[in-house]
């Protein structure tokens, strides 16, 4: 199954790359890319592996690092990461499609 990073996955890691290089240092943000890689892998290999959240929208989260969970949908030929959200944030403000 591919896997397919969504236009607000790849602006939301960015955007956590990007907080990262402002407060903390380069061994953070490769541990933080090193445990998204892992934690992608993880899902390529078993999708199911994390909980699913949404029923009806098949939509999965997983906790990439304390501080930023992976949100998912599985799709019949593909997997599709949605968003990168910092769990410091209202999560009323989530929106997921």
């Amino acid at each position: 199954m591919s896997v397919i990073w969504m236009p607000e996955a790849i602006e939301t890691f960015a955007q956590n790359i990007s907080y990262l290089k402002e407060e903390w240092n380069e061994d953070v943000i490769a541990n933080f890319i090193e445990k998204t890689d892992e934690t992608i892998s993880y899902i390529k290999a078993n999708p199911w592996l994390y909980p699913l959240i949404n029923k009806k929208k098949k939509i999965h989260k997983c906790l990439v690092v304390r501080q930023v969970s992976l949100y998912y949908k599985i799709s019949e030929s593909s997997i599709d990461l949605l968003t990168f959200w910092n769990n410091y944030q209202n999560p009323k403000k989530l929106k997921l499609t």
